[in-house]
């Protein structure tokens, strides 16, 4: 028996309308060092499930989204297994600041939402004490399937959390246009120079499209920040304390930005046409003329749906899939970060339902789908299974990046971030943008 509820929970709206959790600051986002194999599946054995399949009870599942069909496709597959479990889904508003209290209500949810900042935050010390330890091998949970770049633990070496969807950053390609020119898919930074210079030279409006915005040049310096970040742990402890001369640091990824600029890989004129929101962006894109548009996987996710909202890409489609962009000549990398990840509330009252359900869900195929339905990478080690993000399965397993690992917290990559804008705009010199670093906002 699914349960679908997609509004707010009102019962705990009132609740905790008097309950001030602290507002937490910028949370330290979490980055990090390489993984194993990205592309070879794990093989696992089917489900077989551990309780009476006449057994009776609830589950409950909160998050943040407005909808989450993609996870009520999977009630509805462990409701043939357990066909007297209620199980629902639904979304708190103001969730980060709202979700540990709603664990300390009557009402608990049996699985809740959390994200890898969240460990490195004091203000999300209360959310941690009632999630149990995922790697507990008495659960029987199979880890083996998820990216190890993916899985997040505490201080304690527990793993509070389990990733359901990943992102990552790249570019859109659409191929027809690569076959039509005779160029190859770029695999290094000197091959998307070459690759530029051919469309720019064969009249195309920009050989890349991007958001001129502070906010999306994290999509094109990431790779290179946490590629250097990850090498350097010192680095890091200075750039997250704003130390005296550590925007040095942003040196060669800001001089990578102004070569690109230089070299015409993103045409700002046409860039600066676009609206803000990566509909826009997609939509451009369909149009069929632009051979790669710079996004990350959350925007990469939206294509399928909007296809059918192109009257030019439904006139004339292409294939398009998502690629790694290669910003060095030593091979691209692959910047893994959680996305959604679930945490299981100890306390719950259906903690066995629960257990099982995590053991459901946890398996190659189950991710596989939950990740199809949502068009969003997949959390496993078999990231050729769609070919949208196949390209990612061909990343060297040591140029992955946990982003979780890195420890960069967010205000640090925000300096990157506007600084990048800044010199990609001519607004600032590279000197003077990283004169700046520490007094960037978004």
């Amino acid at each position: 028996m699914r349960k679908s509820v997609v509004s707010c929970l009102l019962v705990l709206s009132i609740a905790l309308t008097s309950v001030a959790l602290a507002a937490c600051g910028a949370p330290p986002a979490s980055p990090a060092s390489s993984g194993e194999s990205s592309g070879q599946a794990v093989e696992q054995k089917a489900f077989a499930p551990s309780l009476d399949t006449a057994t009776k009870g609830s589950l409950s599942v909160v998050g943040k989204y407005d909808n989450f069909e993609a996870l009520e496709a999977e009630f509805d597959k462990f409701n043939e297994i357990y066909p007297n479990v209620e199980l629902s889904y639904t979304k708190i508003d103001d969730y980060n600041n709202l979700v540990a209290a709603a664990l300390s209500s009557s009402n608990a949810p049996d699985i809740y939402f959390a994200q890898d900042f969240m460990l490195e935050s004091d203000s999300y010390d209360a959310l941690f004490q009632h999630a149990e330890n995922l790697a507990d091998p008495a659960l029987g949970l199979d880890l083996s399937c998820v990216r190890p770049s993916l899985l997040c633990k505490d201080k304690a070496g527990a793993c509070p959390m389990v990733p359901v969807f990943s992102s990552m950053s790249g570019i859109l390609v659409n191929e027809d246009l690569f076959k039509k020119e005779g160029i190859a898919i770029p695999t290094s930074y000197t091959e998307l120079l070459a690759a530029c210079d051919a469309f720019n030279k064969a009249g195309y409006p920009t050989p890349i499209l991007a958001h001129n915005v502070a906010s999306s040049y994290g999509n094109l310096v990431g790779d290179l920040m946490y590629g250097d970040a990850a090498k350097n742990p010192e680095m890091v402890k200075k750039l997250n304390a704003y130390d005296s001369g550590a925007g040095e640091y942003m040196r060669p990824v800001l001089e990578k930005v102004d070569d690109m600029m230089k070299r015409g890989c993103i045409n700002l004129g046409v860039c600066n046409k676009l609206e803000d929101g990566y509909n826009a962006l997609i939509l451009r894109f369909f149009e069929g003329d632009v051979p790669m548009a710079l996004c990350s996987a959350d925007t990469a996710s939206g294509t399928a749906k909007r296809e059918s909202q192109s009257d030019a890409f439904g006139a004339k489609p292409f294939t398009y899939a998502f690629y790694p962009i290669p910003l060095t000549d030593e091979g691209v990398s692959l910047v893994d970060k959680p996305s959604v990840q679930f945490a299981v509330n100890k306390e719950s009252k259906n903690l066995d339902i629960a257990n099982e359900f995590m053991r459901f869900l946890v398996n190659t195929q189950e991710l596989n789908d939950i990740a199809r339905a949502k068009h969003l990478p997949t959390v496993t080690q078999d990231l050729a299974y769609d070919g949208m993000y196949a390209p990612f399965s061909k990343v060297d397993p040591a140029r992955i990046i946990a982003t979780h690992e890195v420890g960069l917290s967010d205000d640090a990559t925000i300096q990157y971030r506007v600084a990048a804008y800044r010199v990609a705009n001519g607004e600032s010199s590279i000197d003077e943008a990283i004169a700046g670093f520490g007094t960037y906002t978004l």
